[in-house]
């Protein structure tokens, strides 16, 4: 066993030591460094920044700006500790307007680096040069410059070797200056950004303003993709952006950027907030790119929590979360209204010409048939087809089972695309004039507009019209309104331990869209009533299977958000399957019912009811 260390006695580090280490909770690497510079220069109002880096940033760093600079009697002071121009009294951070604050970085960087700053302030006849070394030595001289600043930060860390040698390779320091950068070009479109290393160029954009082009630029080279805007206010607060269309996503969040007050920041509250916004319109595990802008009152935020301010705190964390998840929702869904407007007209000539083909003959529903099935089968399975032949293709009656009511008011997309037997001659002009083609592989529908094909999933598209019907019970005002069915022997349901510690928010979820059931013995849940149109299409097993997700997934704490999950549950399991054979007057039904849908383009679980595959997608297929 090793001897213990003699105690040594307490004793006050140097001032340089002290500051070596200090340097550390600002300082870890070049991309810190110039995080801290950047944002001195946009402080200081700079329309044009240029970053140059040598060795990665070891050897180099170089920032320079055209902004209002710094008068030569305040320039010894600047590198001071805790010397600043921000704020005056810890009262100012609470209402901070610009991003550096504490006046510490310069006076970090200077203790592990041999720093020099030049600048020309408007007031001073000539710019002045301040050359810094670790030790606290330092020398002035004048110097032609045009205004603004030059910030040189050489050998970094040369005498902290032990950090030196935490520093990656030469490329990934460069890349991860590249990435911070990219944040401060989407957030200041209007100032014109370069990044070189080695002499390369590895960032440029002209300082247009277009934040639009600039986000496409640093998406990805190429981008195509439509971007949606994102606009909503609910004062004092609110949000703005862009945001990918779900035809493009990514398996990470490596193309979303948060900004609060334009200050880019990391938080997991905002990426949950997109996370669950984005349910309906991407499966799980795929991410939009984005850029999301959240404009909050200074004191109900904290950006003093992190010493490299990366991070920020709330004061009220869930309505930010609203906040930022209602904007990205009520985005998404207009876009999804404007886009489906033309698929809506385009089913509807659907609708229309196959309605003329069969005149006076009923359409087989898609509830209609059912196998001859054993009773273990049927609990299995029963949730596969089931009957309704009362729906006529020129008449969908409100109290038919299927017959559409509006969504609650909180979730109409703004600009609702409202239905009409005329929609193709009113309003779309660009329509696609669609023609069924059949159904392939017993799970698609194919639809053909002369350019264009249009496919349709049909157990998602009857997911998503299940859970329409089901969701619409969640508002109060129409709860009331929604018919329900008594069955004849209630339905008993085992839960597990679980599920059954989660009984009180399970039965007011329950109830919310649509049921009526009570705690039974045993920790069961007995169901007494069902929505009607639910009648033929729910047993035991899948009720079962509904509620051992809602009580595992745990996605949200807020029982609106677990409702809508119970919701999307059920109709999965009750919609119709894919290898399921449909006659075309139950295409037509399917079709007919999709129109009808708020929000047809995909399922509650975010998969796409409909593609589009255009005729240079075939040629490319085919290498032409």
């Amino acid at each position: 066993m090793e001897e213990a260390q003699p105690r040594q006695p307490i004793m006050a580090l140097s001032e340089q030591e002290a500051r070596r280490i200090s340097a550390g909770e600002v300082v870890e690497r070049p991309v810190n460094v110039v995080k801290e510079l950047v944002e001195n220069a946009l402080d200081a109002g700079a329309t044009q920044v240029t970053v140059e880096l040598e060795d990665g940033g070891r050897q180099l760093i170089r920032v320079t700006d055209n902004g209002h600079g710094i008068p030569a009697s305040e320039l010894p002071l600047a590198v001071l500790p805790h010397h600043t121009s921000k704020i005056r009294s810890l009262d100012d951070v609470f209402g901070l307007s610009s991003l550096g604050f504490r006046g510490e970085a310069l006076a970090s960087i200077a203790a592990v680096s041999r720093l020099r700053i030049a600048s020309h302030h408007a007031d001073d006849e000539l710019g002045t040069a301040l050359s810094l070394d670790p030790a606290g030595l330092s020398s002035t001289e004048p110097v032609n410059l045009q205004g603004g600043t030059e910030v040189e930060v050489r050998e970094l860390f040369h005498n902290t070797p032990a950090r030196l040698k935490f520093l990656r390779s030469r490329q990934s320091e460069s890349a991860q200056v590249g990435r911070m950068l990219v944040s401060y070009a989407i957030a200041w479109p209007e100032v014109r950004w370069e990044l070189l290393s080695a002499g390369r160029s590895l960032l440029s954009t002209d300082g247009s303003g277009d934040r639009r082009q600039v986000l496409s630029d640093l998406i990805e080279p190429g981008f195509r993709h439509e971007l949606h805007e994102l606009d909503y206010e609910f004062p004092p607060s609110a949000v703005h952006g862009l945001i990918s269309d779900p035809t493009y996503h990514r398996n990470n969040r490596s193309r979303q950027w948060f900004f609060i007050n334009r200050r880019p920041v990391t938080n997991r509250l905002l990426y949950k907030a997109v996370d669950d916004a984005m349910r309906e319109f991407l499966s799980s595990g795929k991410y939009p790119a984005g850029a999301f802008f959240l404009e909050l009152p200074p004191e109900e935020i904290d950006v003093n929590v992190h010493p490299m301010k990366l991070e920020v705190s709330f004061s009220q964390p869930q309505a930010v979360y609203t906040l930022l998840s209602t904007a990205v929702r009520r985005g998404m869904n207009r876009a999804a209204g404007e886009r489906q407007g033309s698929l809506r007209s385009g089913l509807s000539s659907v609708v229309r010409q196959l309605d003329a083909g069969m005149p006076g003959r009923p359409v087989d529903s898609i509830e209609r048939r059912r196998p001859n099935l054993s009773l273990a089968d049927a609990a299995r399975q029963y949730a596969e087809v089931s009957v309704d032949a009362s729906v006529t293709p020129a008449r969908l009656e409100p109290e038919d089972d299927f017959a559409f009511v509006p969504p609650p008011i909180d979730v109409i997309p703004e600009r609702r695309v409202q239905l009409a037997q005329d929609d193709a001659d009113a309003g779309f002009a660009d329509a696609p004039q669609l023609s069924l083609v059949g159904q392939v592989g017993n799970s698609y529908l194919v639809l053909n507009s002369g350019e264009r094909l249009y496919v349709v999933d049909q157990h998602a598209a009857h997911e998503r019209i299940l859970f329409e019907k089901i969701y619409e019970a969640v508002d109060p005002a129409r709860a009331s309104a929604i018919t329900r069915q008594s069955l004849l022997f209630p339905m008993v349901v085992s839960l597990d331990d679980t599920e059954s510690e989660d009984m009180q928010p399970l039965l007011e979820a329950l109830r919310r869209v649509g049921f009526n059931a009570e705690a039974g013995a045993g920790g069961s849940l007995v169901i007494s009533e069902v929505p009607q149109f639910l009648r033929n299409r729910i047993n035991p097993a899948l009720m079962a299977d509904a509620l051992e997700e809602f009580s595992s997934r745990g996605i949200s704490d807020l029982l609106e958000d677990r409702i809508k999950e119970l919701a999307a549950s059920i109709s999965c399991r009750a919609a119709i399957k894919a290898r399921m054979r449909l006659t075309e007057s139950e295409q037509l039904a399917l079709l007919r019912l999709l129109l009808e849908s708020w929000s047809s383009l995909s399922c509650p679980h975010g998969r796409p009811t409909i593609i589009e595959i255009g005729s240079s997608e075939l040629e490319k297929m085919f290498l032409r």
